[in-house]
């Protein structure tokens, strides 16, 4: 009996044509527009050119040997040059910077000072520039001051050099702050599991709908019929899931890291807590299909705000101002879970992120239970 409920309730779901939309192929549309979106952002920085840059020639300009050195090395030509320097008069430079052959006036009269005509990325890559030399020469000046005989020999040479640190994941993995987004749009789609949650618990409640009218008098015992739609939205969905996986890692060219069992692990676990949450929202509201649909989908386009899929900082203001929401969030979990994957080789906040979904699907599933195992209906 239970392989003829399975097999008849996947037949009737994957009939239902605007269902298998929200769930597979908008994930897949909306994974192609990030895609679009952060390789025009990817070409951009590819595609960076030194910052022209006027420099007023003066007295003081002239006895700073450690501006002018620095300006020299950042100005050479290869591809780590970061400025085009070009040392004029007073009026020339104000010309210059007004005509737009310039992105940004540097004075050295007493102290640096930065000027210029608008904001944008040439002119935040000055200011950027002007606030690391000051930084580093008064680092400088400090250690002369406690140590006269230091040998600086080299030192100004290395205030041209754009950083010491080299950026890399403990698992080897390239990093890519924009994997975050198509770690929660994973995520989303894992949640969206949700909408074939609410069906079921629609279908099977015969004060709901005239479905489950019909199938609370068939023959059929009820945990058995549960248990079959359960098992056949699962199989679904986690097939649309490895479809979605598929399009984002062959298509597209994401990388979820190379821990490919981990990885189906996160999608099968994430599939579970996406169906219970919606069985869950089904018992919890005796309302309209269409109003717990609408609610459903506002609760998780919320919790996929608050894993990073509009905003990626939005995690790190979370995790310093109210951390508890990270833990709660079914969706930041599932997120934090592939980034645990493609970040880390330990897999402790891996396993901490899957044991609280785990335990948030048993949650719901005994919160359904505990709704529906009472309910009573009069006979007519």
């Amino acid at each position: 009996m239970f392989l003829h409920v399975f097999t008849g309730r996947l037949k009737c779901l994957t009939r239902d044509k605007l269902m298998l939309f929200w769930t597979l192929l908008f994930p897949v549309v909306l994974g192609t527009f990030f895609h679009i979106a952060f390789s025009n952002i990817m070409n951009i920085t590819e595609e960076f050119s030194p910052v022209k840059v006027a420099v007023v020639d003066s007295a003081a300009y002239q006895q700073n040997a450690a501006f002018r050195q620095t300006l020299d090395a950042v100005s050479q030509p290869g591809d780590g040059q970061l400025l085009i320097v070009s040392v004029v008069g007073g009026e020339e430079a104000d010309r210059l910077l007004k005509s737009g052959e310039v992105d940004g006036i540097l004075e050295a009269d007493g102290e640096l000072r930065l000027t210029v005509k608008e904001s944008g990325m040439n002119q935040s890559i000055l200011k950027a520039f002007l606030d690391e030399y000051a930084q580093k020469s008064a680092a400088i000046g400090k250690l002369l001051r406690e140590n006269p005989q230091a040998d600086l020999s080299g030192l100004l040479d290395d205030m041209g050099k754009e950083s010491f640190v080299n950026e890399a994941t403990l698992s080897g993995a390239k990093p890519d702050t924009m994997l975050n987004y198509f770690f929660s749009l994973l995520a989303m789609t894992a949640l969206y599991g949700s909408f074939w949650g609410l069906r079921n618990s629609t279908d099977i409640q015969p004060n709901v709908s005239a479905l489950g009218a019909r199938r609370s008098v068939a023959p059929t015992h009820k945990m058995t019929a549960v248990l079959g739609d359960a098992a056949a939205s699962l199989v679904l969905h986690i097939a649309e899931m490895l479809l979605v996986l598929a399009y984002l890692i062959f298509v597209l060219g994401i990388s979820f890291g190379n821990q490919v069992g981990y990885v189906l692990l996160t999608c099968l676990v994430g599939s579970v807590t996406g169906i219970s949450f919606g069985t869950f929202m089904g018992c919890l509201f005796q309302k309209k299909e269409g109003l717990k649909t609408a609610l459903l989908i506002a609760v998780t386009l919320f919790l996929c705000f608050l894993s990073g899929l509009m905003m990626v900082d939005i995690r790190t203001y979370i995790n310093l101002y109210a951390p508890v929401l990270s833990y709660i969030n079914p969706a930041a979990l599932i997120t934090d879970a592939f980034y645990c994957l493609y970040v880390f080789e330990s897999h402790t906040r891996y396993f901490l992120n899957i044991g609280i979904l785990c335990g948030i699907s048993a949650l719901f599933c005994l919160g359904s239970y505990l709704l529906v195992r009472r309910q009573k209906y009069a006979s007519i």
